[in-house]
């Protein structure tokens, strides 16, 4: 029994062990000066990250990836939630399970194919403005400006990820005792009462994982916007890890190594407390 319990156990550490070299090798690569024009690595200590500081593709996929994950986290959590609150009230669960089934369907589909549907229907001349001009209204052209496509993107991840939200907050609410929701019912507590005096209170480890995973979306965002933005050196749509792969692909292994390290850092610095709280939450629990 022990050895297979170590069996199970070996994927996990190979992989662990597996990401633990990378982070190495890319940690010590961001203080290294190398480029397609140096063939030989150089340590140049901070160097690198003073240089990337500077950099105008730095400061703007830090504003669109702050806009991107603040936009999901917020609007994706409140419609999750709100989402959630319908699907507990529906007395069948053929039909709860189905309508969830839709809600969480974006999922299911590659982001290279997400991306291009999102690309036709956001097309001036064959998507959704043609059909707001065919009803004589206003028609936004969504990637015509920076702003637009700033929303357009934050519309997308909203689409795609609000129901994995509304999954994880009705799962909190599932786990609920179900004595409590009948004993408000006996008191006469409306369902408005009870999600809002019963159900949301208790759903904070819905509201921890939710969170945390919407955030790592929303931070490793990239396929969509490559898709949309037309190319990884576009500004328009600039996120931290397209920046990673277009300093890459310009051969500045340094710089998107040292771009690696800081989106790893900040994912842990974000991600840890979470992690922490909900493993404490158990731990106290049992």
């Amino acid at each position: 029994m022990k050895k297979q319990a170590y069996l199970m156990v070996i994927p996990t550490l190979f992989f662990s062990g597996l990401l633990l070299v990378t982070v190495v090798w890319n940690l010590w690569l961001s203080f290294q000066n190398w480029s397609i024009l140096v063939h030989k690595p150089k340590f140049v200590g901070l160097s690198t990250y003073q240089f990337l500081f500077s950099q105008y593709f730095f400061k703007i996929s830090t504003t669109h990836t702050i806009v991107f994950t603040i936009g999901l986290i917020a609007i994706g959590n409140l419609l999750g939630l709100f989402i959630a609150g319908l699907l507990y009230f529906i007395p069948s669960n053929v039909q709860r399970s189905i309508y969830l089934s839709i809600f969480i369907y974006p999922l299911a589909i590659a982001s290279s194919t997400s991306a291009l549907i999102w690309e036709w229907l956001l097309n001036p001349t064959i998507g959704i403005d043609w059909l707001l001009k065919l009803m004589h209204l206003p028609a936004p052209y969504w990637l015509g400006t920076p702003n637009m496509s700033l929303l357009s993107m934050v519309m997308i991840e909203i689409w795609a990820y609000t129901g994995l939200a509304a999954l994880f907050y009705l799962a909190a609410f599932m786990g609920i005792d179900k004595s409590i929701i009948e004993a408000a019912k006996l008191d006469k507590a409306g369902n408005f009462k009870i999600l809002f005096r019963i159900l949301i209170p208790n759903s904070m480890n819905g509201f921890i994982i939710s969170t945390a995973l919407l955030f790592l979306f929303s931070f490793r965002l990239f396929t969509i916007p490559f898709v949309l933005g037309g190319s990884a050196t576009s500004p328009t749509l600039m996120t931290y890890v397209m920046y990673v792969y277009n300093l890459f692909i310009s051969e500045y292994f340094s710089a998107s190594a040292a771009m690696a390290i800081i989106v790893t850092i900040i994912a842990a610095a974000v991600i840890l407390p979470f992690a922490i709280f909900g493993l404490m939450k158990w731990v106290f629990k049992r």
